[in-house]
């Protein structure tokens, strides 16, 4: 059976091999064998190389932040640090094209309900946005910018998308926010009005930021700072609906005790385009900055840059369309930054911060009279109305929040009252200027000084050209004598072609003077009533005429939220009665509730500088007033940041190493080194002063004129600050060989000697400072400190120092040491050497002797300073800058007189009496020598010496 089935199948197979389809079959048969061999080296050979080339992978690289350094004073107080926190970024998500699609939505609309859920998601949880749009709605419900300048038209040229702001249409550059706003809103981002304006305002502010990072749209813009665990944990929950958005984990800059050493220690920011090509220069590839990345923006942040900054790191990978790492390619762990210690003492520095707004608050307190108006002068009392209209004038006070929906009905009754005085002005000035051509002798003192504010708006704003008109002709001067009317000097400036209305969208090119003028007078009044600054005028002349009263602005400080109600004793007894408005702000100011920083009065500002005089340390750097520099860095709080662009004090301003001022009689310690070097006195000249001195013409007088001093050798004339002493030694010094005067002769002489003492250059902190300059003009009254003698603060620092050091002349220095995160330290600075100053011994012994006469005999002995136990030895001085302001008080001084330790420079702007800042120069020697006398000690503020 088996035989027969095999003898078949034999048959079969030989049959078929014979067939024709035979080679088909084997062909068929070979190549699903190389089929299953493939299959097979594939799968099982091959399989899991393959398995990992079919996974989808993108490389990708994330940056690790480095740690910045700290920065610490001279004893280890931390002034600079970080803090981890959440922020949240927003980005341009790739696919949400599709996702609005999906929804039916158009891509703009979908990233606006993104936005909005996100803002209402930060404010439930009271976080804020940190945007910078400069358009804010005010609480009347009004739309305004709030910037203006050079600011605006940058903001004017991004929004419009323009080169330059000279290539926008003139309706454009003369856009107002709610133009720019609508445009923006409507044609650019299509925000929808179904939200409310705040939250239109808000989303743009949002949508505007990430616009402007349109050429880099893989880099997120962060749109909150600092935000709670409860914001992070809700945007996460709903992290699938809100495209764009994420939270990220940043380190933050902080500082400590900020007023006082923001000027100092500046901040951090944003690493901008120029900053990133000027640095990266100079840095190897993987050690270069990236968009994003923070860094020094002024002052120490700045200056120790390189120290402070540390290095990223970076991570390089493969991950999967679900974001799964799948391999690790590369990576470099990030470095922390090196940690500064200052040479600044945290506590001193504090110390005289707060003394010198106590004094400047002391001279205010002494000057201010129940009075409505004084007559103008160097040493004019402030009246009480100052103070009123001064916390309108800096915005402390706000006039939009008095017209506001949820204001007071008192607000609303005083906003009322101004609308109807600012509509009534504006009536006036346009009869004025297009009806009546009123002369200036014929109006008020109120309205001259509009008419005269009118001819600064047109010059600031480029429409009135004042240097084409010749001031010695008739229009001109009979215009600033007030003999002619403001329509008058306007139609002249016109004829000569010094008025451009080109900016005004005129329908035509071609306008006769008249016409010219009618524009004008429709710019002016229509200028006028949107501008901020001449509703202060407004409100200035209310206050005087008694329309806003003190009763009015004490309830405005406690309903616009300035003073808070709760436990004020001095605001109970007020609305008791107990006393009125003008002893109320005076336990204000004296309290400090009320600073001279927000008054902006004359004085309101000042510096102090204490120096090691042994090393060329600086011990204290201060300048006043100041501000919050974590309002600054990371991101600027841009409300912040404009409230200090408009605040009158100019508190980013360093008066320390920025300010110029004349150094008056503080330069006759040179004066006198001068003269004894120079051998045109001698330790025993006398010099009889009479009062007046008519050798040079016209003749110079004796601070103390119509008096006179009598016959003084050099220690009683610096003791006494005798001008006509000094005046003698610059006429002596400018006698030249032929025994003729020669004022550059004397000029050069002095120059020399104020070089020795680095008066010709930089102080050498490690900060931006203004260049000094020694008079060039009139040798004589160069001798005591007028001329052009124009120095700094910091610069009189160096000066005194290297008196008191008897010549040692230190290019001075902020920064003590670098370490490392070891504490190993890679840096120990010290002060440089600038020169020195080779003079004989006796004439140290003169101006010292000298020096220490002022405190001793100038001074009272119930003075403070001449109460503490410590010799010090200074020279006062005072600079006149106007005839209508008060003088610039200025002193140097050192201790222990003996053997000299420290140094201390103090200067404020408008302070009256150089006497006052002795007074403060007291307090801080008592701080450093004998504090148990600054029990009790109080400041007067009215101290007169002779200088």
């Amino acid at each position: 059976m088996l035989k027969e089935i095999l003898t078949s199948l034999k048959e079969i197979v030989l049959d078929y091999v014979k067939h024709r389809l035979f080679p088909v079959t084997v062909i068929v048969f070979v190549l699903f064998g190389i089929l299953v061999h493939r299959l097979f080296v594939l799968q099982i050979v091959e399989g899991e190389e393959h398995e990992d080339s079919f996974k989808y992978k993108s490389e990708k690289t994330l940056t690790i932040d480095s740690v910045r350094g700290n920065i610490f004073d001279r004893n280890g107080k931390l002034l600079a640090y970080n803090e981890l926190s959440y922020s949240v970024v927003y980005g341009n998500d790739p696919n949400i094209s599709s996702y609005a699609e999906e929804k039916g939505m158009t891509v703009n609309e979908l990233k606006n309900s993104v936005v909005y859920k996100t803002i209402k998601i930060l404010e439930e949880n009271g976080d804020e946005l940190s945007i910078d749009i400069p358009i804010e709605l005010t609480k009347s419900g009004k739309l305004k910018f709030k910037v203006s300048g050079n600011q605006l038209k940058l903001f004017l040229k991004d929004a419009y998308s323009a080169i330059n702001f000279d290539d926008l249409s003139d309706s454009q550059k003369n856009s107002t926010a709610e133009d720019v706003f609508n445009y923006l809103c409507d044609e650019l981002f299509e925000i929808s009005d179904t939200y409310n304006l705040q939250d239109r305002l808000n989303i743009l502010g949002v949508r505007y930021k990430l616009w402007l990072n349109r050429y880099q749209q893989y880099m997120p813009v962060t749109i909150a700072y600092d935000v709670s665990e409860e914001s992070n944990a809700a945007i996460t929950e709903y992290c699938d609906e809100l495209y764009g958005v994420e939270v990220s984990v940043k380190s933050l800059r902080k500082y400590n005790y900020a007023e006082c050493f923001a000027h100092i220690i500046g901040y951090i920011g944003e690493v901008s385009t120029d900053e990133m090509e000027e640095r990266n220069a100079s840095l190897p590839e993987d050690s270069q900055y990236v968009a994003g990345e923070m860094i020094g923006k002024a002052g120490i942040e700045q200056y120790s840059e390189e120290y402070l900054r540390g290095e990223s790191g970076y991570e390089t990978m493969y991950v999967d369309n679900l974001g799964k790492v799948i391999e690790m390619v590369e990576s470099k762990p990030a470095t922390a930054g090196n940690d500064v210690y200052l040479t600044i003492d945290a506590d001193l520095q504090k110390y005289c911060y707060d003394t010198l707004e106590k004094e400047i608050a002391s001279i205010i307190l002494a000057k201010l009279v129940n009075m409505s108006s004084v007559e103008p002068g160097e040493n004019a009392d402030i009246p009480i109305t100052d103070v009123y209209f001064g916390l309108f004038d800096n915005s402390i006070l706000s006039i939009d929040d008095m017209g506001a929906e949820d204001a007071t009905e008192h607000e609303k009754r005083l906003f009322d009252a101004f609308y109807d005085k600012k509509q009534a002005t504006l009536d006036d000035i346009n009869r004025i200027l297009t009806v009546s051509h009123t002369p200036l002798y014929d109006l008020s003192v109120t309205y001259q000084n509009y008419m005269e504010y009118i001819c600064e708006i047109l010059s600031a704003n480029d429409i009135f050209n004042v240097d084409l008109v010749p001031q010695d002709e008739a229009p001109f001067q009979n215009y600033i004598n007030n003999q002619t009317s403001l329509y008058e000097f306007l139609k002249y400036a016109i004829s000569i072609e010094a008025i451009d209305i080109s900016g005004f969208n005129a329908e035509s090119n071609y306008y006769d003077n008249d016409e010219i003028y009618d524009l004008l007078c429709d710019y002016i009044v229509k200028y006028l009533s949107l501008d901020t600054n001449f509703d202060k005028l407004i409100v200035e002349d209310m206050i005087d005429s008694y329309e806003i009263t003190g009763y009015d602005v004490v309830e405005l400080l406690y309903e616009q939220e300035v003073l808070d109600a709760e436990g004020d004793a001095e605001y109970r007894d007020f609305k008791a009665g107990i006393y009125g408005p003008f002893e109320f702000m005076q336990r204000k100011i004296k309290n400090l509730e009320i600073t001279p920083a927000m008054l902006a009065l004359d004085p309101c500002s000042g510096a102090v500088i204490v120096t090691d005089v042994n090393t060329g340390d600086v011990l204290a750097l201060v300048s006043y007033p100041g501000y919050d520099n974590n309002k600054l860095t990371n991101e600027i709080d841009e409300d912040y940041y404009n409230r200090l662009m408009k605040d009158k004090t100019s508190p980013m301003y360093n008066r320390a190493t920025q300010q110029q001022t004349a150094p008056g009689s503080t330069f006759k310690v040179i004066s006198a080194v001068t003269g004894l070097t120079e051998g045109v006195i001698t330790d025993y000249t006398s010099v009889t002063c009479t009062g007046t001195f008519d050798k040079i013409e016209p003749e110079a007088h004796c601070w103390i004129y119509p008096e006179a001093h009598g016959t003084l050798q050099v220690p009683e004339a610096i003791q006494r600050s005798c001008n006509m002493f000094f005046y003698q030694v610059g006429y002596s010094l400018s006698m030249d060989e032929t025994n003729e005067y020669n004022d550059s002769y004397g000029l050069s002489r002095l120059q020399k000697y104020a070089e020795m003492f680095g008066l010709n250059d930089l102080s050498g902190v490690e900060l931006p400072e203004v260049k000094p300059h020694i008079s060039d003009k009139d040798a004589v009254r160069s001798s005591i400190g007028q001329g052009t003698n124009l120095f700094a603060p910091v610069q009189l620092s160096r000066y005194v120092t290297t008196v008191a050091n008897r010549g040692t002349c230190y290019n001075l220095t902020l920064i003590d040491k670098v370490t490392d995160l070891n504490n190993e330290v890679i840096m120990d600075n010290e002060a440089t050497v600038h020169n020195t100053v080779d003079i004989d011994v006796s004439t140290w012994n003169t101006v010292q002797d000298g020096m220490r006469r002022v405190i001793t005999n100038a001074v009272s002995d119930s003075a403070l300073i001449n109460r503490i136990n410590v010799n010090v030895a200074g020279k006062s001085g005072t600079a006149q800058e106007s005839k209508y302001r008060p003088d610039h008080a200025v002193y140097i001084s050192y201790a222990p007189y003996e053997n000299p330790e420290v140094s201390v420079t103090c200067v404020i702007q408008n302070g009256y009496s150089s006497g006052n800042v002795m007074e403060l120069s007291g307090f801080i020697y008592a701080y450093l020598y004998d504090p148990e006398k600054l029990i009790g000690a109080e400041m007067s503020g009215n101290t007169l010496i002779s200088d």
